[in-house]
């Protein structure tokens, strides 16, 4: 058979394969990397952003709060004379504006919501000004016991302000009114510096720009509330210090792509939004991405060269494979391949290798592993042809067991490569030798003075007997319970092994197989054994039921001529009674029963029967006295 080359074919199979592979793997973790470093990029700085916002939110809560603590304590109740409290409000007023710099303006309201008093720093002090302010909701809410923030308003177009209004204690309760510059969030968001552009800016709760670092945009009244992002978070109604998505890619109200975060103020409602431009946040990913371009180019043309390389190192050694793998289909089994390549084609040509060694090795021992197989069946049909003479003998000695236990030491002997075999019976608590086969008449004779045998330890079918299993001493020399060393001795036997006969879960004989080397018998050995001891257990029965049933034969034999001598005796009586006077010498016999009669003649004397003559009749005879007619026959019946 001409070995046919198909040039090139295999070679640009695994070339493309290869090439696509790589090529595949490399793309794949490209695009994987790419996608994974932006949504990590673009997290990072999210939470960059996020902390930011959430810092500045949280300064610009902390300055309301500390001006809502100074505003508190200008409403604590005042003692004293009710002409000096007014006096002692203004100065606790012109301390609080000196305290805090972002209150520009302070007034007390009367429970009638009437202007008292206002302390200003832009404009001259009133006093008593009754200016009504009933309505307002900076009285109306402070009223009602809540603390007032008003919405941003700004101050002659040109700052931020805020109201903030609390109610008053004492006797004559009232709400405190305050004016808030709202300067110091501008320098707060000012501060914020995200990347190189970024930019932080504050939205009250109505969507209007009030802080920004271009305060031009917030003089501008700049409104946000169109904006989508910020009517999602407005519906979405956010919590202060609440999970929510780290970053998200939107329009500012210059129309820009930005990456903005935010944090909520409580409990203003405002909003603090940090933005930076997409192109700047997303400058390194855009770099690793033309990274990662570059060096999926250079591997695909690293692919290529190395699938070239690789093709041609694995095409060689598989044509080699080819040539000897039809030289050895062919016959030639002493080929070998020579393939060295250090990976699994050389392991293949070994196996190769040795795959045509182990084809040689099987032919040349063919035949021998045939005769293996041979005697193994023989093996198999001796020991079934061993137990179906067992069985033979079995049906054909229903009487004696002894050619039953013959049968088996032979063949124990025979097919268990043994030493000898002896054949026990137990009555309970002595073993009694019963047969045996394989010593000669000295070892015979010195193995039957050891019995009768007690159940023990001491040898390998007392243990059988006493466990009902199998009891295997592979050598008697190496044995601590063993004794019976001196019958091991007369016979030469080094390893032993005993199988009891069971019946009814109960032990009553056994088979002990020795050899003279040491080592244990083989579980087919020890089956065929069991399969003996079944077979004597059989035989032992099948004896017994018959002598037991012999015995019962003979009791109702005897039982019969019982019957049958009674009723020869009761038929004699009953004929000689009423004939008595008409003859001399009448006889009267029984015989052989379970209590013999024996056999007497009587003979009338005047007016009684005398015995005249008596043979086997019991040591009370009837000679002893004369009985009357009647008498006599009534104690013969």
């Amino acid at each position: 058979m001409a070995l046919s080359k198909p040039k090139g074919r295999l070679f640009r199979k695994y070339v493309v394969l290869f090439v696509t592979l790589v090529s595949g793997a490399l793309v794949t973790s490209g695009l994987v990397e790419i996608y994974f470093s932006y949504q990590e990029n673009k997290m990072a700085l999210g939470r960059i952003q996020r902390e930011k916002a959430q810092a500045a939110a949280s300064k610009i809560e902390q300055f309301i709060k500390e001006i809502e603590r100074q505003i508190g304590w200008t409403t604590q109740a005042q003692w004293g004379a009710r002409s000096l409290a007014l006096d002692q409000r203004r100065f606790d007023y012109l301390r609080l504006l000196k305290q805090s710099p972002a209150v520009t303006e302070i007034s007390q309201l009367d429970t009638a919501g009437k202007e008292q008093l206002r302390v200003s720093r832009l404009a001259m002090d009133v006093a008593g000004s009754q200016t009504d302010f009933s309505q307002e909701p900076k009285f109306v809410e402070a009223k009602a016991g809540k603390i007032y923030f008003s919405p941003v308003y700004f101050r002659k177009e040109s700052e931020p302000y805020m109201t903030i209004s609390m109610p008053r204690s004492g006797e004559d309760p009232g709400v405190t009114v305050a004016e808030v510059n709202l300067k110091f969030i501008w320098e707060v968001v000012s501060q914020i510096k995200v990347g190189r552009a970024g930019q932080a800016y504050v939205a009250d709760s109505r969507g209007r720009l009030i802080a920004h670092p271009d305060i031009s945009l917030v003089l501008q009244k700049t409104d946000l509330s169109g904006l989508p992002h910020v009517q999602a978070i407005r519906k979405a109604s956010p919590r202060p210090g609440g999970d929510g998505e780290e970053a998200a890619i939107a329009k500012d109200f210059q129309g820009r792509q930005v990456l903005t975060a935010y944090a909520p103020i409580a409990p203003l409602g405002w909003l603090v939004f940090v933005d930076l431009s997409l192109g700047e946040a997303f400058a390194p990913i855009y770099a690793s991405a033309l990274r990662t371009v570059l060096l999926l180019l250079l591997g695909i043309a690293l692919s290529v060269l190395a699938s070239l390389f690789l093709g041609r190192k694995m095409v060689t050694p598989i044509q080699a494979l080819q040539a000897g793998a039809l030289r050895i289909g062919s016959g030639d089994l002493r080929h070998r391949m020579e393939v060295k390549t250090g990976d699994e084609l050389e392991a293949l040509a070994h196996q190769f290798n040795s795959m045509a060694g182990q084809l040689q090795e099987s032919y040349a021992g063919l035949e021998q592993k045939v005769e293996v197989r041979t005697r193994d069946l023989t093996e198999a049909l001796e020991q079934q042809t061993a137990t179906s003479e067992v069985l033979g003998v079995i049906s054909s000695s229903p009487t004696d067991v002894q050619p039953v236990f013959d049968m088996i030491a032979r063949s124990t002997v025979r097919l268990c490569d043994s030493h000898f075999c002896a054949v026990f019976r137990f009555d309970g608590e002595l073993i009694h030798l019963v047969g045996h086969h394989g010593l000669t008449a000295e070892g015979a004779e010195a193995y039957q003075r050891g019995f009768p045998l007690r159940a023990g330890q001491d040898s390998a079918i007392g243990r059988a007997m006493l466990t009902r299993a199998v009891a295997q001493i592979p050598d008697i020399q190496a044995d601590p319970d063993y004794a019976q060393h001196a019958i091991a001795r007369a016979v030469t036997f080094r390893a032993i092994v005993g199988v009891p006969f069971l019946r009814d879960e109960k032990s009553i004989g056994g088979i002990a197989v020795s050899r003279s080397q040491p080592g244990p018998f083989s579980e087919k050995q020890i089956a065929l054994l069991k399969t003996f001891a079944d077979q004597a257990v059989i035989a032992i029965e099948n004896v017994r039921l018959f002598q037991e049933l012999q015995a019962r034969t003979q009791d109702l034999t005897r039982s019969v001529e019982e019957l049958k001598a009674l009723g020869e005796v009761s038929q004699a009586v009953s004929s000689t009674l009423p004939r008595c006077s008409t003859f001399a010498r009448p006889t009267i016999s029984t015989r052989r029963s379970s209590r013999p009669f024996g056999r007497c003649l009587f003979g009338r004397a005047k007016a009684s029967w005398v015995v005249r003559q008596s043979r086997g009749s019991p040591r009370r005879s009837p000679t002893s006295r004369s009985l009357t007619p009647t008498r006599a026959a009534s104690e013969i019946c």
